[in-house]
C-alpha cells in the first residue's frame, strides 16, 4: 500500500499539500510505516522511508498514540513527543484514523507539528503558571477576608440538620437577600458564613456587622462610611462604611432585630438601589454587595409591635431560613459533643481524650430545654473538661450543671425509656459511692460517711469499677 491509495483524490495534489505541511506519517492498518514526508525525515535526525517503511512506529516512538487511535478508531489530538535526532526537538501529535467508503480501517495518518513549538509550549507554561499563582493568592485572600466557616462545620444527621444544609446549598446560588431567624447560640453566624463560602463571591470580603454593638449614633457612618471633614472627629480622607468594604463579596447583618427605625430607611435603600452615600458625600456609590440577615426573634411580630418596618423585612425576606433549637435534634448531641471536645482540645491546650457512650446518652435523653443552644452546650462542655483532669468525659462531670438548672432534678438511667428500677438503684449507688469519695480525705472515711463496713466498701468499688 502506497500514499496513492489513501484518498480517491489526484495522487500528485496529496502528495503537494502533505510535503507542505510539519512532519507527516502514514501508517496501514496495522500501524506500520508506509509514508513519511521529508520535514519528519529532518525532524528524525535524516531518517528516510526507506529506513523505516513496513516497520511498526512503536518500535522507533515508543511514546506514539498511533495504536489507540487504530483500535478505537478514535483521533487524539495535541500530544507532545520528543524527536529520535539530535536535536529532541518537542512537538505536538495529531492521530487520525482514514476509513474508506465502505467504513473498514485502512490507514493511519499523524501530523507532528514542529514550527513554533517551543513557543507554544514556553506560553503553555507560563499560563499554567500564572493560573496556579492566581489560584494560591485567591486562596490566600479568602482566608483573610473570607469566611471562617463552612458547611463541614455543622454538625449533626438529624432531619433538621439535612434540611438545613439543603437550604443554605440552595441559598448560596442566587444573589438574593437571605433572612436567618433562630434562637440565641443556634449558629446564626456560622450559616451565614457557610452560604458566603458556596457561593460565587467566596474570593470576595465576608464582613459582618453586629447591629447590637454599633451606637446609634455612629450606625450610619458604619455602614455607608463618611467623607473628609464630615463631622468633628471625621478621619483625614475620609473613610469607607462596611458596604464598600463588602462590595462584590457579602454583607452579613447580625441581630437586624436591633436595629433602630430611624436607620432602616437608609438601609432599604441601600438594598434596593444597589448603591450607598457616605455621611457628608455629595454623590451616591455604586456597591454590589449580597445581603444576609439574621434576627433571633420573629420580625413579623416586630412589625405587629410597631418596631420594624414592613417594607425592610419583605426586602430581606427573599430566602428565609429558620435554624432549629437543639432541643429539637437532640440525637444530634453525641456528635456535636465530639466536635466541640476536639476544637476545645485544640483552644485550650487539652487532652481530653472524648466522653463515654454512657454520658452520651444521657446527654440526648435528659429533660432539658437548652435554652442557650449550641452555645449553652459548649459552655457545658467545657467546664466537663476542666473537671475532668484529661480523663474521658463521664456523666458525673455533667450531672451538676442540670441539678444547678434544676433543683428538682432526678438522674436516672434511661434504656429506651422503659429503666428497670435495680439498674436505677445500682446508679445511685455508685454516684453515690462517686460523691463520697471525692469528699473524703480517705476511702475510709468515705466508708465511714456511707455507714458501710470497709470490706463492703471495696466490694462495692470492685463491682462498680470504681478508681478511688
Amino acid at each position: 500500500m502506497g500514499i496513492d491509495d489513501i484518498r480517491n483524490v489526484d495522487p500528485e495534489i496529496t502528495k503537494l499539500i502533505i510535503d507542505h505541511l510539519d512532519g507527516v506519517v502514514i501508517t496501514d492498518a496495522q500501524g506500520r510505516y508506509v509514508y513519511v514526508n521529508d520535514t519528519w525525515s529532518e525532524m528524525m535526525g535524516g531518517i528516510k522511508l526507506e529506513d523505516v517503511k513496513g516497520k511498526y512506529v512503536k518500535d522507533l516512538i515508543p511514546d506514539t498514540k498511533i495504536d489507540f487511535v487504530l483500535k478505537t478508531g478514535k483521533p487524539i489530538t495535541g500530544h507532545v513527543i520528543i524527536a529520535k535526532g539530535p536535536s529532541k526537538i518537542k512537538s505536538f501529535s495529531t492521530y487520525i484514523p482514514i476509513f474508506n467508503k465502505q467504513g473498514k480501517l485502512v490507514a493511519g495518518f499523524i501530523h507532528v507539528i514542529i514550527k513554533g513549538m517551543e513557543n507554544a509550549i514556553d506560553f503553555s507554561f507560563r499560563i499554567n503558571s500564572m493560573a496556579t499563582q492566581l489560584e494560591y493568592y485567591q486562596q490566600e485572600l479568602k482566608k483573610i477576608r473570607g469566611a471562617k466557616y463552612t458547611i463541614d462545620h455543622i454538625v449533626g444527621d438529624s432531619p433538621e440538620i439535612q434540611e438545613l444544609k439543603r437550604k443554605i446549598i440552595q441559598a448560596s446560588r442566587t444573589n438574593s437577600t437571605v433572612l436567618i431567624e433562630g434562637e440565641t447560640g443556634v449558629g446564626k453566624e456560622l450559616v451565614a458564613h457557610s452560604i458566603h463560602d458556596l457561593s460565587n463571591r467566596d474570593s470576595f470580603p465576608f464582613v459582618k456587622v453586629n447591629c447590637s454593638a454599633i451606637p446609634r449614633e455612629l450606625l450610619e457612618s458604619e455602614f455607608f462610611g463618611y467623607e473628609e471633614g464630615a463631622f468633628t472627629g471625621a478621619k483625614k480622607g475620609g473613610k469607607e462604611g462596611r458596604f464598600e468594604m463588602a462590595n462584590k463579596g457579602s454583607l452579613f447583618l447580625d441581630e437586624i432585630n436591633q436595629l433602630p427605625l430611624f436607620s432602616q430607611p437608609k438601609l432599604l435603600r441601600a438594598l434596593q438601589e444597589k448603591e450607598i452615600e457616605r455621611v457628608g458625600g455629595k454623590g451616591s456609590i455604586p456597591v454590589d454587595v449580597r445581603v444576609i440577615a439574621a434576627a433571633n426573634v420573629n420580625l413579623e411580630k416586630m412589625i405587629e409591635e410597631k418596631k420594624f418596618r414592613s417594607d425592610l423585612f419583605y426586602r430581606l425576606n427573599v430566602l428565609k431560613i429558620v435554624i432549629p433549637p437543639l432541643r429539637k435534634r437532640k440525637e444530634d448531641i453525641p456528635l456535636i459533643v465530639e466536635s466541640l471536645i476536639e476544637k476545645l482540645n485544640f483552644q485550650l491546650g487539652m487532652k481530653v481524650p472524648g466522653i463515654s457512650e454512657d454520658a452520651k446518652m444521657k446527654l440526648t435523653e435528659v429533660h432539658y430545654d437548652w435554652p442557650g443552644n449550641i452555645r449553652e452546650l459548649q459552655n457545658i462542655v467545657e467546664r466537663a473538661m476542666n473537671s475532668s483532669w484529661g480523663e474521658t468525659l463521664e456523666w458525673v462531670h455533667f450531672k451538676d450543671y442540670f441539678r444547678s438548672k434544676n433543683p428538682k432534678f432526678i438522674d436516672k438511667i434511661s434504656q429506651n425509656n422503659m429503666s428497670k428500677i435495680k439498674d436505677i438503684k445500682e446508679e445511685l449507688e455508685k454516684e453515690t459511692i462517686i460523691n463520697a469519695l471525692e469528699n473524703s480525705k480517705s476511702k475510709a472515711e468515705a466508708a465511714k460517711k456511707l455507714g458501710i463496713s470497709r470490706t463492703a466498701f471495696y466490694k462495692k468499688l470492685k463491682k462498680y469499677e470504681i478508681k478511688g
